[in-house]
């Protein structure tokens, strides 16, 4: 009964962590920002940015917009492209995931940055067309209450176990199991939600710069995963050592019919 008490203690504080990972990286607008580089190699996404400042500034530049709009993206691709269009992308995200209400507006000064030419300078901002993902949003929003609830369960059943049937075996088997579960759970919801699901959920432009930020944090989610599950297990199978071990110790009684029927 002990042991089922853990393996529930453990599902709940998995995703828990889980959840907490989710919110922040792929649902921190800072992260977002700091691998703009990254979100920008989007297609969809930098045509779109390079569009709406070609479509805003070619009349003032006296040029055709297609040529407006490959300067903006040549700048967006260069090593310092991110750097320039970071607080855009920053912004696009949190917009997306239903953290910035306001709109995202292109200033003066991005303008002259993007397309390399003071005389954008004199012009009014420029609004992206960026609304929020509702899926996105409300995924989001689950992890406000998933973390705290999911922690407090898996604490309060974690206790229980221990109070039901106070073993050290069952207690390993539950760390073991924790481990395993967070393992398990980092890598479906921290990449296959981000990555799978979430872009099948809508198909709008920005809805890309999820898995973006998901894949970018892989290489840390799969080698702790990979870690907390590999230790886990070696937990578990110490803690089947340590019940063979406990049972083998415990002597077995006999009753006294017993012993006047063998004598």
């Amino acid at each position: 009964m002990a042991s089922l008490f853990f393996i529930a203690a453990a599902l709940a504080l998995s995703i828990s962590a889980a959840a907490w990972w989710l919110e922040h990286t792929v649902f921190d607008p800072e992260r977002s920002e700091e691998i703009a580089d990254a979100v920008l190699q989007d297609d969809q996404i930098r045509r779109q940015i390079a569009t709406v400042i070609a479509d805003h500034t070619a009349r003032r530049l006296d040029l055709p917009a297609r040529e407006v709009r490959a300067t903006v993206e040549r700048v967006a691709l260069t090593p310092g492209g991110g750097a320039v269009l970071s607080a855009i992308v920053a912004q696009g995200h949190a917009r997306v995931i239903g953290l910035r209400e306001q709109p995202v507006r292109i200033g003066p000064r991005l303008l002259v940055e993007a397309t390399r030419d003071e005389r954008v300078a004199l012009l009014p901002a420029v609004t992206l067309p960026i609304e929020k993902i509702m899926p996105i949003s409300i995924i989001r929003e689950s992890t406000n209450w998933l973390i705290p609830i999911a922690a407090i369960a898996g604490a309060a059943l974690m206790l229980i176990g221990l109070v039901v049937h106070p073993v050290r075996a069952d207690a390993l088997f539950g760390l073991g199991s924790l481990f395993v579960f967070v393992g398990l759970m980092l890598v479906l919801v921290a990449y296959v939600v981000p990555v799978a699901i979430v872009p099948a959920l809508d198909d709008s432009t920005w809805t890309a710069a999820i898995p973006i930020i998901a894949k970018e944090s892989a290489n840390t989610v799969f080698l702790g995963a990979g870690g907390l599950v590999l230790g886990g297990l070696a937990v578990i199978i110490g803690s089947a050592a340590i019940g063979r071990r406990r049972t083998w110790r415990t002597p077995v009684t006999t009753s006294r019919y017993d012993q006047r029927h063998w004598s």
